[in-house]
């Protein structure tokens, strides 16, 4: 190894390790949300040459922007969406990181070219798609705005990866996080409704979640639908006149 890349690999060590540290003083205390948008914060703020940023969610036919640090930023992924061009939506593009260095001569995408350039000033782009934990098909994207061409150097790629690997984590664990909080609600539900039908027929536990369960095999429908609609349809109905809904 060069003296030469000696140096660059210690700043560029040096500059993951001042990103960490930033960042791990503010995410252990505060809401996925904050979390997210503290790192796309940290995007404009430790990546040399970026302008903008934002954090989005791309799967299932579905785009969605969690937190642009900026109008403008937002606006760009948005015009992405909409037009079905450039690197943060493309569906066709290969691996995790993605560089357009100058983006009004990019021929890949001329109209988000065009438009990006004359209405949005956007000049160049570092994008990173991360798949997301146990959710096949969908990404985690990290992109990095400015308004310069050539913008984005190698301690910027080494920089940005590190806040999109923060951002993937952050946003695997908040979507766990609700999946454990549905799976509890779902069966909170299931409990009551079984509930239900134990006090209407007079039959045993196991009995009423027997009943639950072939009740939505026979439906093609959850077993949590089944209870939710249960309970809808319990509590709605005066009490002189409520019957339990089982199909």
């Amino acid at each position: 190894m060069t003296g030469t890349a000696r140096i660059n690999s210690s700043v560029q060590l040096a500059e993951i390790n001042r990103v960490l540290s930033s960042l791990g003083q503010r995410l252990g205390t505060v809401s996925a949300g904050a979390a997210v948008a503290a790192i796309a914060q940290a995007g404009v703020y430790h990546v040399r040459g970026a302008r903008w940023a934002s954090v989005s969610i791309t799967g299932q036919g579905r785009f969605r922007t969690l937190v642009a640090t900026a109008p403008m930023a937002a606006d760009a992924d948005a015009l992405q969406h909409s037009i079905g061009q450039g690197p943060t939506v493309d569906p066709a593009l290969e691996g995790a990181v993605h560089l357009v260095e100058d983006l009004p001569r990019d021929r890949r995408w001329p109209v988000l070219a065009a438009r990006a350039a004359q209405h949005l000033g956007v000049a160049a782009l570092l994008v990173y798609r991360l798949p997301l934990p146990e959710e096949p098909g969908t990404t985690v994207g990290l992109t990095l705005y400015s308004d310069v061409v050539d913008a984005f150097g190698a301690p910027a790629l080494w920089t940005g990866s590190v806040l999109a690997s923060h951002a993937v984590a952050v946003v695997a664990a908040d979507h766990q996080h609700r999946r454990t909080l549905q799976a509890q609600h779902s069966a909170q539900e299931v409990g009551t409704a079984a509930g239900m039908l134990m006090a209407r027929y007079g039959i045993p536990r196991e009995e009423a979640l027997h009943l639950l369960r072939t009740t939505a095999q026979d439906s093609h429908r959850s077993i949590a639908e089944i209870a939710t609609e249960i309970i809808d349809t319990e509590t709605r109905r005066p009490c002189s006149n409520r019957q339990l809904f089982v199909r």
